[in-house]
This record gives structure tokens, C-alpha cells and sequence, in this order.
């Protein structure tokens, strides 16, 4: 199955949703045009209704722990009885969103729908408190961050089941910053890690993913709770393989692997056709299969993607990537069928 990641370079809703639609229709995903605005980008998109933001002059966002007193008692008490609609993502923030519910709703039913928010850790680390430390390090406003990003999953999930009934909901966190994991650069503990991924998914019903554009702690992940794992096959699928034997107990256990290995990056594109990308995915699948994980558990629980949002694509490259991915899914499906 074919679905997509998320950010799309385009600055029309209705634009977007049609490249969703026809390419990637059983499992569509509402479009993120963060070129449409500045209040789509990754970290302000998700901020709507967090207590404590503050804007300074020229629009960058800091936070203040348990201030003011009044939007953290409103945020907990909303929070505490599952006030969906103080955390829902309005149009100002997401213009995508309404026209994907509306054209979804006139259309047949798609077998599953997907949402995206910006994850915990990639939030905590990046938003900082006024004296620029980042957030993540304080545990009040970490625990408040956790707490928003379940709420906006679960208004998405929500709002797709009221529309969509019958469908399979899929919400996937998005954790770029996780590709530094372990660096210098990120000096977090695997136990905060996986304890803030688990909390942000834990008031979900439906299937649960992450998705991370570059190498990380693999095995952590597997142990955060999460349903898919998407990852950049194109790039790092070697690193991801050395880690057959927690893949096998993940896919034993019900998980399914998203394979991100249509590449985003337009010159990268030009020159390669779908046939490569599933003869290269199928090799490192056959590496798995000699490490003694059935080709049928691979190929029954894989789903395929753009290797990251294609957010940073010319438009012309979006459409050839969302083209790609669902010519990869199709070949790799009659592979499996015959």
C-alpha cells in the first residue's frame, strides 16, 4: 500500500489533494503547504493551544513554564476530560485540511486515512524557554508538550472517524530530529526517548507510526509501542537491516514497516525509474529473508512512501515522486501476487 509523508510543495489545497488522491488513494493523507504559510511550519503548525507561548517580534516562538497561570489550568483541565475541540488544528494552521476532510467525504471510502503531527522530542528540542534552553530539559514543559501531541493526534484521529467510519485510522509522528540521536549534538536518554514517544501515542485508538528521515536507534523505536515504522530506504536502508532480529520480533508482533524509498530530492529523481527503486527495496528485502524473516511477513505488513515529505520538491518533482510511489507499490503487489 502507497501512502505519503506529509509536507507538499504546493500553495493550493485543492492541487495537493488531487496528486493525494490519484496516486496514493487507499491510503490518503491530508497535505501540509507550509510555502501556503509561515503558521505551517513544522514546529508552529502543533502549537496552536499550548499555554505558555510566547511570539516575539519576528515571529519566533520561546515558552514559559506554568505561565500564565490561567492558559496551564485551562490546558490541564481540557486535557484532563478529553476537550478534543481545545486542541482541534484550525485552517489557519493547516489549509490542507478542511478541503482533504470535504473531498474525502465525496469520495468511496479509502481502507485507511492518515494524519500526521510534529512528534515530542522533535518539538522539545527545538522550541527553547526564554533564556534558551531547550524545552525538552524542563519537565514541566515537556509533559505539557507530550500532552499537546497526543491531543492533536487524537482531534485528527477523531475528526477522520466521524467522516470516515469504517476506514482504518493511521496517525504517524513525525521525529526528524531523531536522526541525530546518540550524536553529540542530542544528549537525551533512550528512556525519555521512548517514554515521550509512547505517551504522545497512548490515548490513540487506531495504528500508530513514526517517522524518521535518517539513521537512529532502530531497536529504541521498536520498543516505543508504535504500529509502523517509516524510515528513508532510499539512503539508509544498509543501516536499517542490520537490525533484522528486532525487525522480525516487530513484525511477529503486528508491525508494519513503511519503506521510504522513492527519494526526494529533484536531481536524485530525474534519474531513476521505479523499476530501479524495487529492485534495489527487494534486495534489501532478500538480505532480511536470509536472516530468516519470511518474505510474506515482509511483503503483508510494508507499506511504501516518499522517502520524506516533498515538501522542499519544485512541484513538478512532487508529482513525480507521489507518481513514483504508487508504481513501486503496484509492482512490488503483482511481484508478491504472482
Amino acid at each position: 500500500m502507497a501512502t505519503g509523508v506529509g509536507t507538499m510543495p504546493f500553495t493550493e489545497p485543492a492541487e495537493a489533494c488531487t496528486l493525494i488522491f490519484q496516486h496514493v488513494p487507499d491510503a490518503p493523507h491530508w497535505p501540509q503547504l507550509f510555502r501556503a504559510s509561515s503558521s505551517e511550519g513544522m514546529i508552529d503548525q502543533f502549537l496552536e493551544g499550548a499555554p505558555g507561548v510566547v511570539v516575539e517580534e519576528g515571529g519566533k516562538s520561546y515558552l514559559r513554564a506554568l505561565e500564565p497561570y490561567q492558559e496551564w489550568e485551562q490546558f490541564y483541565a481540557d486535557y484532563e476530560v478529553s476537550n478534543l475541540d481545545a486542541f482541534a488544528v484550525s485552517a489557519a494552521r493547516a489549509q490542507g485540511l478542511q478541503p482533504f476532510l470535504e473531498e474525502i467525504g465525496r469520495r468511496d471510502p479509502p481502507s485507511f486515512v492518515k494524519g500526521q503531527v510534529t512528534g515530542p522530542i522533535t518539538l522539545g528540542l527545538t522550541l527553547k524557554e526564554q533564556g534558551g534552553a531547550a524545552v525538552f530539559f524542563n519537565q514541566d514543559l515537556r509533559d505539557m508538550l507530550v500532552k499537546l501531541v497526543a491531543m492533536k493526534a487524537r482531534w485528527q484521529e477523531e475528526t477522520f472517524r466521524r467522516i470516515l467510519p469504517q476506514a482504518e485510522t493511521i496517525i504517524f509522528l513525525d521525529e526528524p530530529i531523531l536522526s541525530s540521536y546518540g550524536s553529540a549534538f542530542m544528549n537525551v536518554g533512550r528512556e525519555d526517548v521512548i517514554t515521550a514517544l509512547r505517551e504522545a501515542c497512548a490515548p490513540l485508538q487506531g495504528l500508530k507510526g513514526i517517522h524518521v528521515c535518517g539513521n537512529t536507534d532502530w531497536p529504541m523505536i521498536m520498543e516505543a509501542g508504535l504500529d509502523i515504522i517509516n524510515f528513508d530506504a532510499f539512503y539508509y536502508l544498509p543501516s536499517f537491516l542490520l537490525y533484522a532480529e528486532q525487525l522480525r520480533g516487530f513484525l511477529e508482533g503486528g508491525g508494519a514497516i513503511a519503506w521510504g524509498i522513492v527519494p526526494t530530492d529533484d536531481e536524485e529523481l530525474k534519474n531513476i525509474h521505479s523499476p530501479e527503486l524495487v529492485g534495489k527495496l527487494k534486495e534489501g528485502m532478500d538480505q532480511l529473508v536470509q536472516e530468516g524473516i519470511p518474505y510474506g511477513l515482509l511483503a503483508e505488513h510494508a507499506l511504501i512512501t516518499p522517502s520524506c515529505g516533498t515538501g522542499s520538491m519544485s512541484e513538478d518533482g512532487a508529482r513525480r515522486a507521489y507518481e513514483m510511489t504508487a508504481e513501486v507499490a503496484a509492482l512490488l503487489r503483482r511481484d508478491y501476487a504472482s
